[in-house]
């Protein structure tokens, strides 16, 4: 079978994913706001609403800015039980090409990693970057699998 090339392939061992259910929606630009002010940036972002309002939001942040998340998200409106952190997960990424041209990019980057029985945490897509959020201790790993299952240029991992 002919393998699909890539654009490249990226890479981050020093993030943590936070997983968070807010009871107010419009809670969600609060916590934008300070973590802006507050410098962190977000490495990857998965969101979604439901009926009644609830969201659901999920995003790394560099393991050294956790503790100053965490306390950012102490002064929230959260659901009861709502905040789940894994402090040491890493994340893969294949860039390229535009999904419209060429279909099952993700499909196949996805059985790639769970074949080799590698968790994946969360997944976040554009059109042309696959996101994917695993352990830390599994992205070696993660990247010499992706390099089976990808044409990649050379030096573009």
């Amino acid at each position: 079978m002919e393998r699909f090339q890539v654009f490249d392939v990226l890479h981050h061992e020093y993030l943590s994913l936070v997983s968070l259910t807010l009871a107010q929606p419009d809670a969600l630009q609060e916590l934008f706001e300070q973590l802006e002010e507050k410098e962190i940036k977000i490495k990857f972002l998965v969101a979604h609403h439901e009926n009644d309002g609830v969201l659901h939001i999920t995003f790394c942040v560099e393991r050294s800015s956790l503790k100053t998340t965490h306390n950012t998200l102490l002064d929230l409106p959260l659901q009861e039980d709502a905040l789940d952190i894994h402090t040491e997960v890493g994340m893969v990424a294949i860039h390229g090409p535009h999904f419209a041209e060429q279909h099952g990019i993700i499909d196949v980057m996805h059985n790639a990693l769970s074949s080799e029985g590698l968790q994946v945490l969360a997944i976040s897509t554009t059109v042309s970057t696959s996101y994917f959020i695993i352990p830390a201790s599994e992205v070696v790993r993660a990247l010499e699998i992706l390099r089976e299952a990808f044409e990649i240029p050379q030096g573009k991992i």
